[in-house]
């Protein structure tokens, strides 16, 4: 890229929430933050949207009796920031999400894709024969939306999803 073309990005300044945070922590941890992991500095993590834990009781509230968020969570430890997954190996995906039982682990994973399918949090493509060989993750918002709007969302859920949206400043749409 020509030098004049480079985009440079800067480091976001703290805020005084950010750091009055840190102050807290380290009175009440002296020295810990070099045990603590920091998604800036490491390899290997994932980003995922903080009203997460309510979006995975939601599908479990959804999913007929089926522990469909476990697969959820996996799929969102395995994307990389573009909500794009290739399946590679389903058992290991099923083995990940919880379903350990030869024969039956694979089947169990499939079943709760459909779910999540079902629901709109992904969509399945296929890879040759393999019918699910990629996977897209929606933006869990949208889709809780298009659910609000079909009449399929709790209320006492909405409210509490709604509170935990406004605090941590993400959009519902």
């Amino acid at each position: 890229m020509p030098p004049s073309t480079k985009v440079s990005v800067m480091p976001k300044t703290m805020t005084k929430a950010a750091s009055r945070r840190l102050e807290m922590l380290d009175s009440l941890w002296p020295d810990a933050r070099a045990e603590l992991w920091h998604r800036s500095k490491e390899d290997g993590y994932s980003t995922i949207p903080r009203t997460l834990p309510l979006i995975l009781s939601l599908i479990d509230n959804l999913g007929g009796g089926k522990d469909a968020s476990r697969v959820y969570i996996d799929l969102w430890c395995r994307q990389m920031d573009d909500s794009f997954v290739e399946v590679t190996d389903e058992e290991t995906f099923a083995y990940s999400s919880g379903y350990s039982t030869t024969g039956r682990n694979v089947r169990s994973w499939r079943e709760r894709m459909d779910i999540l399918q079902n629901l709109g949090f992904v969509s399945i493509k296929p890879n040759g024969s393999r019918k699910y060989g990629y996977i897209l993750l929606s933006h869990p918002h949208k889709v809780i939306k298009r659910l609000r709007e079909q009449g399929q969302i709790p209320e006492n859920w909405w409210g509490a999803f709604t509170k935990r949206a406004t605090e941590v400043g993400a959009s519902i749409f």
